[in-house]
């Protein structure tokens, strides 16, 4: 497991970046998309536009540069003016260029856009983490690395190279990674919890230490000392970034860890224990209902009877 906090929090819950493709626009258009099932992230590579969510007081205003990640799961419109009628994506992108569609008059307009999947286990974990919607602007401070992935996700967007579907998803990863660095370093406006926590530079050593070896007894003075600071001050400073104490921290994520076992299945619920640092099953099994709200056999159960119905379904797979 990584020692960089933000890695091993994407890599449980295996978050990956997809680029979905984008389109330019011209003259007047208003465009309005349906909930998005995933976590979506729009960069404005030219010209500007206005977002309006659902439930939100206020409509986002976006220009040249600036990046917008929605997690709501909430209807949205992008136009040029809010005042013209909008018609709906799913007629305007059927039967278009994947990559990138060309709407109205002109071009002076340049909308690219992905996706975040993420793994079943500890996916609403995540999202709960994350703001309904981030903008970014342009001239934040951190989005700067930004500008040379959008310059890039452009040009091999137009290219239409050997290879442009995977650089594109290539660097709508590393764009979905900077847009998460550049709001989690902001001093204000992100809430406690994980994410916040997996940013922080003076709890990353002892964040470190717990994700390299979850099953180890880790005990406060050590985590305070590798974070080079008192018992006192480490636990207090810990739980005003995280939300929890350290040792809460370390025992949700090792039921995460543990979720994510059950979930591939091919271990027993004895073996997943001792893995997460439990010597008794029936000690971790009432850890994992206290944490997750259910039993860990019950998990187990479920998966072997998804893996059962796929069997019976696709008898020659």
């Amino acid at each position: 497991m990584s020692r960089d906090p933000l890695s091993a929090v994407l890599s449980l819950i295996e978050a990956r970046a997809v680029y979905a493709g984008g389109f330019t626009a011209g003259g007047d258009w208003a465009i309005r998309f349906p909930p998005p099932e995933k976590i979506k992230f729009f960069v404005i590579a030219r010209g500007a536009c206005v977002i309006a969510v659902d439930g939100f007081s206020s409509a986002f205003h976006l220009r040249c540069g600036d990046v917008f990640l929605l997690s709501a799961r909430a209807s949205f419109i992008v136009a040029s003016d809010l005042a013209v009628p909008h018609v709906d994506a799913r007629q305007v992108f059927e039967g278009a260029d994947p990559l990138l569609a060309a709407i109205g008059q002109g071009d002076d307009f340049l909308f690219l856009g992905g996706h975040v999947d993420l793994g079943s286990a500890g996916g609403r974990l995540f999202v709960d983490n994350l703001p309904p919607a981030i903008h970014l602007h342009a001239e934040d401070s951190g989005v700067g690395q930004l500008q040379w992935l959008i310059r890039e996700l452009v040009q091999e967007t137009m290219a239409a190279t050997p290879g442009a579907d995977a650089a594109c998803s290539g660097l709508a990863h590393l764009m979905f990674l900077q847009i998460l660095r550049s709001y989690l370093s902001r001093e204000r406006g992100v809430d406690v919890g994980w994410l916040r926590a997996a940013c922080d530079a003076r709890l990353a050593p002892a964040l470190g230490l717990m994700h390299s070896d979850p099953a180890r007894n880790w005990h406060l003075p050590e985590l305070a000392k590798e974070a080079a600071m008192s018992r006192t001050t480490f636990a207090t400073y810990f739980k005003a970034v995280a939300g929890v104490s350290p040792l809460n921290y370390l025992a949700e994520w090792r039921m995460r860890l543990a979720e994510r076992r059950l979930q591939e299945g091919g271990q027993s619920v004895a073996m997943i224990a001792q893995s997460v640092g439990y010597a008794s099953e029936a000690a971790f099994s009432t850890a994992f209902k206290r944490v997750m709200g259910h039993s860990p056999r019950r998990r187990s159960q479920a998966k072997q009877r998804r893996t059962g119905l796929a069997a019976t379904a696709f008898p020659g797979e």
